[in-house]
């Protein structure tokens, strides 16, 4: 993908909105077996193209999973308690993950 497509990503991703869903129904009615190798090949294959560092869409759009050590670590830097840090920026997503709170992300 080119730098100039990274500034079209929002209009791409709507533009094929409607086929990713369908995708996705196919996978929750028949996972394939090789589910973990074939998105393992595109995610490498996407990141030989594209730099994360330049994008930034993900902290946009999408939060991280924090363990409890990432939460510990994190705290620890802004000199905050943890539970500070976690009732301020954090929720419990509906997979039981901590996530942050808002998007894009506060840091």
């Amino acid at each position: 993908m080119k730098d100039k497509d990274l500034d079209n990503l929002p209009k791409l991703a709507k533009d094929a909105l409607i086929e990713n869903r369908k995708y996705f129904q196919k996978l929750k009615k028949r996972t394939p077996k090789r589910l973990d190798l074939l998105v393992q090949e595109i995610h490498d294959e996407e990141f030989e193209r594209t730099d994360c560092l330049t994008c930034g869409n993900c902290c946009k759009t999408t939060s991280p999973m924090f363990t409890y050590k990432d939460i510990e670590r994190i705290s620890k830097h802004l000199k905050m308690k943890v539970a500070d840090f976690t009732a301020q920026y954090l929720r419990i997503d509906e997979d039981d993950f901590h996530v942050l709170k808002t998007a894009p992300c506060a840091f």
